[in-house]
């Protein structure tokens, strides 16, 4: 036994005996792996369905629009679950496509197409067609619109301006159908509660004539509104209003007021209503010397600011003293329409006599022309009416005026028709008297008294003549 075991020949075959015993063992681990993995394979392989995997279209864009492409379609996978983790969780190369490169315009249904998708996974569109438009493209320049809404949700007594917008036109693509159906293309701009001036960029949007939304590549996509936002406000004269009298020795030289104007915001309703600011007061009770003074401007009823709210007025005074009257002043009726008749019954010829003091040489320089006397008829109805007389001069100088208060008699002018069927029933009338009376009809009636303020005012300017009462010599 110990020679067999020194054998070189007996080890030998051990060994081979031993290697080939341990090949065996590990061939068959290795088949015993292989198997259970392939059993795995085949029991972990399962199905999932994906929802709303958008399509990509591939055509001609330059020469093409695509119209009703579905948004999305739905792709089941089946295969192994690691495979799908690779594909929608690694890769995430996975396209859902339709190819039209070689379509031309028209309604066609085209094949959903799947690319990228993992070896021995397998991947089903649903649905596996679509239809599809192709319409010829077509770009036309197309002037825009922009609309204010909700005005009547502006605050009281605010109002909008001049609308503005930029740019004015814009480019509009789309299908050649599409295009010719456009009837504007506009924005809206919301105006409700803004008190101040409202600028914003709106979106554009594309409208047929029944004010269908059109879809269609507006460019510029938006465009800049700006909206002005503010109360209504009116610039009117002031009228200066002289209260008291100088101390004895002075005279009233002169009164300017600085700013003549002023400007008023608030309702329209009640800026329709003023024509002037009357009441910026100056006491001369408390004039001295030469003076410059402040005055607050009154804020008329209805209105809500007025500015400025102070005017400076520069009252001149001066030793000299001369009074001088400017006899047969017209009295203008102002605010008369159409539809009235004024005329004056009290003074009858519708002027007055003005005395003016001041000192000599402004007195000297003042001519009837610079004096100006008026009633205001345009509130009065039909009817007679004691209407307070209004008299200024262009130099501000003390005034003493001979009436304070005019009659005046409004009535109201017939139409047009209703004076032609008068006058045809009194020339009947007057016919059948003539052919009974003879020449008696032709008796003529007594001329109307109001004719002399007609002829008053024709006449009032070239008619005035002066007297000078004191102080002249």
């Amino acid at each position: 036994m110990d020679k067999l075991l020194k054998s070189n020949w007996f080890v030998k075959i051990i060994a081979f005996l031993l290697a080939l015993m341990l090949y065996t063992v590990l061939s068959m681990e290795t088949q015993e792996q292989s198997d259970r993995q392939s059993l795995f394979n085949s029991v972990s392989k399962t199905s999932e369905t994906v929802s709303g995997v958008a399509i990509t279209p591939y055509f001609d864009e330059n020469k093409y629009v695509l119209t009703d492409l579905p948004r999305s379609v739905d792709v089941k996978l089946t295969g192994s679950s690691n495979l799908m983790t690779k594909a929608l969780k690694v890769d995430r190369r996975m396209e859902v496509y339709i190819d039209l490169t070689k379509m031309g315009p028209g309604t066609k249904k085209v094949p959903v197409k799947i690319r990228n998708v993992p070896e021995n996974l397998k991947a089903v569109p649903s649905p596996r067609e679509v239809e599809v438009t192709l319409h010829r493209k077509q770009t036309k320049q197309i002037p825009i619109s922009v609309d204010i809404k909700n005005k009547n949700k502006l605050p009281e007594g605010y109002e909008t301006g001049k609308l503005s917008y930029s740019p004015r036109s814009v480019y509009v693509t789309g299908p050649e159908d599409y295009i010719g159906d456009i009837a504007s293309v506009r924005a809206s701009v919301d105006v409700s509660n803004a008190k101040d001036k409202l600028e914003s960029r709106l979106p554009l949007r594309a409208y047929d004539s029944q004010g269908n939304l059109l879809d269609v590549l507006i460019d510029p996509k938006s465009v800049n509104v700006t909206v002005p936002i503010s109360k209504p406000s009116k610039t009117v004269p002031l009228t200066l209003d002289e209260k008291g009298s100088l101390p004895d020795g002075l005279t009233l030289a002169g009164i300017t007021m600085n700013p003549q104007e002023v400007t008023l915001t608030g309702p329209s309703s009640a800026l329709d209503k003023v024509s002037e600011v009357s009441g910026v007061n100056v006491d001369l009770d408390k004039i001295k010397e030469d003076s410059t003074i402040d005055v607050d401007v009154p804020l008329p009823e209805g209105t809500e600011s007025v500015n400025p709210k102070q005017v400076q007025v520069k009252v001149d005074v001066e030793n000299d003293i001369k009074t001088k009257t400017f006899k047969d002043i017209p009295i203008d009726m102002r605010g008369d329409t159409p539809e009235q008749q004024a005329s004056f019954i009290s003074p009858p010829n519708g002027t007055m006599d003005v005395t003016i003091t001041g000192s000599k040489k402004a007195v000297d320089a003042l001519a009837a022309s610079d004096i100006s006397a008026y009633i205001d008829v345009s509130k009065l109805e039909s009817g007679e009416h004691t209407v307070s007389i209004k008299v200024s001069n262009s130099k501000n100088l003390q005034m003493k005026k001979e009436f304070t208060t005019a009659k005046i008699k409004i009535e109201a002018i017939q139409s047009s028709t209703d004076s032609d069927q008068t006058t045809d029933q009194s020339t009947s009338e007057s016919g059948d008297n003539n052919g009974d009376s003879g020449n008696e009809g032709n008796t003529t009636g007594k001329p109307n008294d109001n004719q002399a303020f007609t002829q008053s005012k024709a006449e009032g300017k070239s008619n005035r003549t002066e007297s000078i009462t004191e102080g002249e010599n």
